[in-house]
C-alpha cells in the first residue's frame, strides 16, 4: 500500500465525502470543483476510486478515518440519548407534581382533570367502546368484518378447530354479514 507522508486538502475533502456515502464520480465532480485553481489536471471517477481501493493510497488512512468518525457518532448520539432521559425524568417528575397540586384546585373541572390524567398515567388509559349495534355489518367488506373477531377466534378458524357447523356461521357472517 502506497503510504502518504501527509494528507491533502483534496485527499481530506475525498475521506469526508466518502463517509458522508458519495459516490465516487460526486467525489470527484466535488473536488474538482473545489481545487480548480490550485489543481490543472482533473480527477477522474477511476482516481478516486483507486484511492480507496484495497491497498489503495487511501485505503488505510480512510478506514481509520471511520472507525474514529464511528466512535465520535456513537459518543454523540449517547450524549444525546443521556441528556434526554435526564430532560424527560424532570419534566415527568415536575409534570405530576403539578397534577397532583392541580387536585388540591376550587375547582370541580380542574380536580377532575387532574385525578383522570393521573389515574390514566397509572392505570392506562380506559378502552375505546364500539356500539356494535349502531355499525351496520352489511355494508363492511369481509376484510373490515374480519377486524371485529377476536384475535383467539381468528387464529381458531385459520387452524380449522372449530366444527364444520360453527366454522359455517362465522364464514357466512365474515361474507355476508349477516
Amino acid at each position: 500500500m502506497a503510504k502518504l507522508k501527509h494528507i491533502t486538502k483534496y485527499h481530506e475533502r475525498a475521506l469526508e465525502l466518502k463517509y458522508k456515502g458519495y459516490s465516487y464520480q460526486n467525489i470527484a465532480e466535488d473536488i474538482n470543483h473545489r481545487f480548480e485553481k490550485s489543481r490543472k489536471a482533473k480527477f477522474t471517477e477511476q482516481t478516486i476510486k483507486d484511492w480507496f481501493r484495497q491497498s489503495g493510497t487511501l485505503q488505510e488512512t480512510y478506514r481509520l478515518y471511520e472507525q474514529e468518525m464511528d466512535a465520535i457518532h456513537q459518543e454523540t448520539v449517547d450524549i444525546i440519548r443521556k441528556a434526554g432521559v435526564r430532560v424527560r425524568e424532570q419534566n415527568f417528575r415536575l409534570a405530576n407534581e403539578m397534577l397532583v397540586a392541580l387536585m388540591g384546585s376550587q375547582n370541580d373541572g380542574v380536580k377532575l382533570a387532574a385525578i383522570k390524567e393521573l389515574l390514566d398515567r397509572v392505570e392506562g388509559h380506559p378502552k375505546d367502546r364500539i356500539e356494535l349495534s349502531k355499525l351496520n355489518f352489511k355494508d363492511m367488506s369481509p376484510s373490515e368484518r374480519w377486524e371485529f373477531i377476536p384475535y383467539e377466534m381468528q387464529l381458531a378458524l385459520a387452524r380449522n378447530q372449530y366444527p364444520d357447523a360453527k366454522a359455517q356461521i362465522i364464514n357466512k357472517w365474515l361474507e355476508t354479514g349477516e
